[in-house]
C-alpha cells in the first residue's frame, strides 16, 4: 500500500489542479457573458428595423398596457415577400399532424416517416 502521507499529498495536488481548472472555466464563462452583454447593449442601442404596421400596432398596444416605454420608430417596408405572405395562412395543421382524439402521442406511420 502507498504511504498515507503520499496519498494525502497526491489528493491535495489533484484538488489544487481541479480548483485551478474550475477558476479558469469560471473566468472564461464570465468573459463570454460580459462579451454577450456588451454585444446586447450595442444591439439595443442601434435602431431596430420596423415591423409590419399591424404587428407594430399590436406591439405598441402591448407595451403601453404593460407600462413599458414605446419608442417612436419610422415606418419601413415589410421584409416579407408578397408571394409568401399569402401562403402563410394556408399552411395550417393537417389531419396527420393532429390526432383525432387530441393526444400528443401520435405514432402513426405518416408522422414517423417525416
Amino acid at each position: 500500500m502507498a504511504d498515507p502521507a503520499d496519498s494525502v499529498r497526491r489528493l491535495r495536488s489533484e484538488l489544487a489542479d481541479a480548483v485551478g481548472r474550475g477558476r479558469r472555466a469560471r473566468g472564461e464563462a464570465n468573459h463570454r457573458a460580459q462579451d454577450f452583454q456588451r454585444h446586447t447593449r450595442e444591439l439595443a442601442g442601434s435602431k431596430p428595423a420596423g415591423a409590419e404596421s399591424g404587428r407594430r400596432a399590436a406591439a405598441i398596444a402591448y407595451r403601453a398596457r404593460m407600462g413599458l416605454e414605446v419608442e417612436g420608430l419610422a415606418e419601413t417596408e415589410s421584409n416579407v415577400r408578397p408571394d409568401t405572405a399569402e401562403n402563410e395562412s394556408a399552411t395550417g395543421k393537417s389531419q396527420e399532424q393532429t390526432p383525432s382524439d387530441g393526444s400528443d402521442l401520435d405514432f402513426s406511420q405518416a408522422r414517423i416517416m417525416r
